[in-house]
C-alpha cells in the first residue's frame, strides 16, 4: 500500500500527503536518507540537491531523498521526526495526532534545532507565529514543553543543562 503522495501545496510548492488514515503515535513512514553531506561528498545541485532538502542529526548534514525531502514545515505540525539510532541512521515520520487520507503531513523545522537561520512563515495554522525561528530555545516557551517529548536523544543531551530546565518548568 502507498503510504503518501506528493502533489501541489497549499503550504508551499510540494508536499507531502497522507495516502491513507493514520493514527496518532502511528509510524508514517521510515523517511529516505539518501547520503550524508561531506566536504567530500557535496550537494550535486546539477543532480537537483538542494541545502533545503536536508537534515542535521547529531552535527551530521543528510540528504533526504524523495519523497520525504517535500515535507513542510508547519507551526502546528501533525507529525514529526523519530530519529533512532546513535547516528540518527534511521528517521520515521510519525503522527503527532490523527492525520486524514489527503492530508498534508507537516513538521515544525524548529525541532532539533538550534542556531539555525530565520525565515518568513507562511504555513497558515491558526497558531503560525510569522516566522520560522530556526531554533527550538527560540520558540515560546509553551511551544517548546509541548515538544519536549519530540526531542532526539542526540538533542538532548548536547542541550543537557536547557532541556533540565525546561522540564523543571513543565
Amino acid at each position: 500500500m502507498q503510504d503518501v503522495v506528493v502533489k501541489e501545496s497549499l503550504v508551499q510548492g510540494l508536499g507531502v500527503f497522507a495516502a491513507h488514515d493514520y493514527g496518532s503515535g502511528e509510524r508514517v513512514r521510515q523517511v529516505n536518507i539518501v547520503r550524508e553531506v561531506t566536504d567530500d561528498a557535496p550537494l550535486q545541485a546539477d543532480a537537483g540537491e538542494r541545502i533545503e532538502h536536508c537534515a542535521y542529526p547529531s552535527g551530521k548534514i543528510v540528504l533526504w531523498g524523495y519523497p520525504d525531502r517535500h515535507v513542510n514545515h508547519s507551526c502546528d505540525p501533525n507529525a514529526y521526526g523519530l530519529e533512532e539510532g546513535d547516528g540518527s541512521e534511521v528517521v520515521f515520520i510519525v503522527a503527532r495526532r490523527e492525520i486524514g487520507a489527503g492530508e498534508e503531513i507537516t513538521f515544525d523545522y524548529n525541532v532539533n534545532t538550534s542556531g539555525g537561520s530565520t525565515w518568513p512563515c507562511s504555513c497558515g495554522a491558526a497558531r503560525c507565529l510569522g516566522t520560522t525561528v530556526g531554533d527550538y530555545f527560540r520558540l515560546p516557551l509553551d511551544r517548546q514543553i509541548e515538544y519536549l517529548p519530540l526531542l532526539a536523544d542526540w538533542f538532548i543531551a548536547k542541550h543537557r543543562d536547557r532541556i533540565a530546565a525546561l522540564r523543571d518548568r513543565a
